[in-house]
C-alpha cells in the first residue's frame, strides 16, 4: 500500500516536473516580438528615437504591430502600443510586471537604502505604499480640501498680480501644498524664494534625468560606475554625486522641520505616521524606523504629484488658450451651476459634467506620463511572443490615448466625447494616466481634487488666450511635449486676463 502510494506520488511529481520543464522550454523558445532590424553590437541604438519618443515609438506599430521588441547594447525593450497589451501585462499580470527596470544610474549610483523613487517591488516598498495609501486614499483625501482651497486662492491672487509668471506660480503653489501635507511646512516668499521649494525643483529635475531610458551609457556597461570621478569622460560620476546629495537633502531637511512643527502642534503626514507607528509598537521610533519614515515622507512629494500637477495644469492652460469654445462652454457651466458669487467646492463636482469631461480630455490629449516603464521578474509569453526576464516593458500611454478604437477622432480636442451628446465614449483616460497595476499612483484622489479645484477656480476668474511659443510664433496646436519622465508642454506664453475688473480669489 505504502509503495503504491509512493509510486503514485513519484509519478505525479514527474508529470508536474515534465509539464513545468515543457512550458519553460516553450516560453524560452517562443520568438521575440517583431521590431526594427538590429545592427551588430549596438542593436537598435541608432533606431531608438531621441526626440518625440512616445510618438516615434507609436509610429513603429504601422510596420511591426503594437507589441515591439528592440535592444540597445544588450538592454531589451518591449514597447506596448495598445491598451489591450498594457492592461493584460501590467494590470492583469501585475505580480509579474511590478518591478522597475534596473538602472545602474538610478538604482545603484544615486539610490539610497530606503528611497522609493526607483525602488523594486519588495517588502520595503509594500510598507511604504501601505502607509501612503492610508494618507491619500479616497476618504482621507477629503481632509485636504480646505488646504487645497486655501492654496488655490493664493494662486489666483498671484495670477492677478503677475499673470506672465504663470508657470512659476504653478510651481510654487504645487510645492507649497505638498510640503504642507507632508511636513506641515509653510512656504515662505514668492516663486524662487523658498529653499525647500527650490530643492524640490532640483529633485524633480535630477530624478527625471536619472530615469531617462537610454540616456546613460553606464546602464548598458555597469563596470563604468567604477571609473574614478576625475577620469576624463566621467562627468556622469560627478553628476550622480550631485543627484544623490539632492535626494538626500530633500529627504532629510524637510523631515527635520516636521519634527519642529509637531512640537508646535502642527500636524503632517510625517508627524501622524510617527504617532501611528509609536502607538502600534508602544515605544519611540528606532533609528531604522525613523529613517524609513523619512523616506516615506519624501515620497509624498511624488505621490502628491507636485511635478505632475504643474504639468497637467500648464497643459490645461495651453489647451484652453488653443480651444476657446471649450473654455467658454466650461465657464458657462460653472456660472449656471455654481454662480458668480463664490468659487466651486468639491461638493459641486457631481453637478459639473462638462468640467469632468474637460478634465478627462486634458489627460488624454496631453498625457503627462507618456511612457511608463515596468520590468518583468520572470520570462513570460504574450500572443505567442517571448517577453524576456528583466526587459524594459514600456507602456506607451501616448499611443493608447491616440488609439481611434478607444477614442474616435483622437486628434480632435473634444470633451463632449464623454457626454451623451457625443455618443458617450466609455473609456476614461484616467484609467491610463496614473500608471498601471501595483505601480499605479496611490495619490490619484488627491491629484484629481487639486486639478478640479484649479480648473474651476481659474475658469471662474480668468480667461486665457493668444498662445505663442518661445519665439513669439502663434500656436495652433499643442505640438510635442518634453521627453522627460513627467512630460510638460514645450515652453509657451499666453495672455491671462480677469473676466471682470471685480474678479477676486476670495
Amino acid at each position: 500500500m505504502f509503495c503504491t502510494q509512493s509510486s503514485s506520488v513519484v509519478l505525479l511529481l514527474a508529470l508536474l516536473s515534465s509539464w513545468g520543464i515543457y512550458h519553460v522550454f516553450k516560453r524560452r523558445s517562443a520568438p521575440l516580438p517583431p521590431g526594427p532590424r538590429p545592427l551588430p553590437f549596438v542593436g537598435n541604438a541608432l533606431q531608438m528615437p531621441r526626440h518625440n519618443i512616445a510618438q516615434s515609438l507609436a509610429s513603429l506599430s504601422e510596420e511591426y504591430g503594437d507589441v515591439i521588441y528592440m535592444h540597445v547594447f544588450g538592454i531589451e525593450f518591449i514597447i506596448l502600443n495598445c491598451a489591450e497589451a498594457v492592461l493584460e501585462l501590467l494590470d492583469h499580470r501585475g505580480a509579474l510586471y511590478s518591478e522597475r527596470p534596473h538602472s545602474v544610474m538610478a538604482m545603484d549610483m544615486i539610490e539610497k537604502k530606503h528611497a522609493v523613487l526607483f525602488h523594486q517591488y519588495d517588502e520595503n516598498l509594500k510598507k511604504h505604499r501601505r502607509l501612503l495609501r492610508n494618507a491619500v486614499d479616497a476618504k482621507r483625501s477629503e481632509d485636504y480640501w480646505q488646504m487645497q482651497y486655501a492654496e488655490s486662492h493664493k494662486l489666483m491672487a498671484a495670477f492677478l498680480t503677475s499673470p506672465d509668471d504663470f508657470i512659476a506660480h504653478l510651481r510654487r503653489s504645487a510645492g507649497a501644498f505638498t510640503l504642507r501635507l507632508a511636513y506641515g511646512y509653510e512656504v515662505q516668499g514668492g516663486p524662487g524664494e523658498d529653499a525647500f521649494v527650490n530643492l524640490a525643483e532640483e529633485l524633480a529635475r535630477v530624478t527625471g534625468v536619472a530615469s531617462e531610458p537610454g540616456r546613460w551609457l553606464v546602464d548598458a556597461f555597469p563596470w563604468l560606475r567604477h571609473v574614478p570621478a576625475w577620469f576624463p569622460g566621467a562627468g556622469f560620476r560627478r553628476w550622480a554625486d550631485h543627484a544623490r546629495r539632492v535626494i538626500d537633502d530633500f529627504a532629510t531637511q524637510p523631515y527635520l522641520s516636521s519634527k519642529k512643527a509637531a512640537l508646535q502642534g502642527i500636524s503632517s503626514f510625517a508627524s501622524e505616521t510617527t504617532e501611528f507607528v509609536e502607538a502600534e509598537t508602544g515605544r519611540p521610533l528606532t533609528r531604522d524606523e525613523d529613517e524609513f519614515l523619512k523616506w516615506t515622507s519624501a515620497s509624498i512629494y511624488s505621490v502628491g504629484g507636485t511635478d505632475t500637477a504643474v504639468a497637467v495644469n500648464s497643459a490645461f492652460l495651453l489647451l484652453m488658450a488653443l480651444y476657446p469654445a471649450a473654455q467658454r462652454k466650461a465657464q458657462d457651466e460653472i456660472e449656471t451651476i455654481v454662480g458668480k458669487d463664490r468659487l466651486a467646492v468639491m461638493e459641486d463636482r457631481p453637478r459639473l459634467p462638462y468640467i469632468e469631461a474637460l478634465m478627462k480630455e486634458v489627460h488624454r490629449f496631453i498625457p503627462i506620463t507618456p511612457l511608463v516603464p515596468h520590468s518583468t521578474r520572470v520570462d513570460d509569453e504574450f500572443r505567442g511572443y517571448r517577453i524576456p526576464k528583466g526587459s524594459w516593458v514600456i507602456a506607451n500611454t501616448w499611443a493608447v490615448m491616440r488609439d481611434p478604437r478607444l477614442f474616435p477622432e483622437p486628434e480632435v480636442f473634444w470633451p463632449e466625447r464623454y457626454l451623451a451628446e457625443g455618443n458617450r465614449c466609455t473609456e476614461d483616460p484616467r484609467d491610463y494616466a496614473f500608471g498601471y497595476g501595483r505601480r499605479r499612483c496611490p495619490g490619484v484622489h488627491v491629484a484629481e481634487s487639486s486639478f478640479f479645484i484649479f480648473v474651476t477656480h481659474f475658469l471662474a476668474v480668468f480667461t486665457v488666450s493668444n498662445p505663442v511659443d518661445e519665439r513669439g510664433q502663434k500656436l495652433t496646436s499643442p505640438g510635442p511635449s518634453t521627453d522627460a519622465h513627467i512630460s510638460h508642454p514645450r515652453p509657451f506664453r499666453c495672455t491671462i486676463k480677469p473676466r471682470n475688473q471685480n474678479s477676486s480669489s476670495s
